[in-house]
């Protein structure tokens, strides 16, 4: 008897527990004024900052990379789909954008994370020097974006249409 109602207990705890979870996304999805959830519960790296467009361009202030580290970003594109992607200075100056994704790597939804001036799947531990970012397609390394970053008046301009061309990597 004592086995069976220890049973019961552990799976109340559970469902209470998931309960709780859920309740929580739900209140900051609100606060947020939206009904949706803030982030692609399937997507486990760094979700980064939430970005808006701004007539179809996501803009993103150049002076945050003076360290030259990376910075990690969300996206809801206008058909609902989230997307991850980071942006990063290198050494000479240029920025560089990719998704959160590994094109190998992807389908675990762990995305990057830096360590000691390169970047990192959270899956394979694959090593990307920062000034690789972008520039390779296919195999194992971040989807790209855009190797060069457009800039005008201090920002990097990202287009949707880039960010739609990854969203199936979310």
């Amino acid at each position: 008897m004592y086995k069976y109602s220890l049973v019961i207990l552990t799976v109340l705890l559970t469902l209470f527990v998931a309960s709780c979870t859920s309740v929580n996304q739900t209140v900051l999805a609100e606060e947020n004024g939206s009904t949706q959830p803030v982030y692609n519960p399937s997507f486990l790296g760094e979700k980064g900052e939430n970005v808006n467009a701004v007539n179809g361009e996501f803009l993103i202030d150049t002076s945050v990379f003076q360290d030259n580290l990376p910075r990690f970003y969300n996206v809801t594109l206008p058909n609902g789909k989230m997307v991850f992607f980071f942006a990063v200075k290198d050494s000479n100056g240029s920025f560089h954008i990719a998704a959160n994704a590994c094109q190998v790597c992807s389908e675990a939804k762990m995305g990057f994370h830096a360590e000691e001036g390169m970047i990192v799947c959270n899956v394979c531990g694959n090593r990307y020097p920062i000034e690789k970012i972008a520039t390779e397609k296919g195999g194992c390394n971040p989807v790209p974006v855009t190797p060069q970053a457009e800039i005008r008046e201090g920002k990097i301009v990202i287009k949707v249409t880039d960010l739609e061309k990854i969203a199936d990597y979310f």
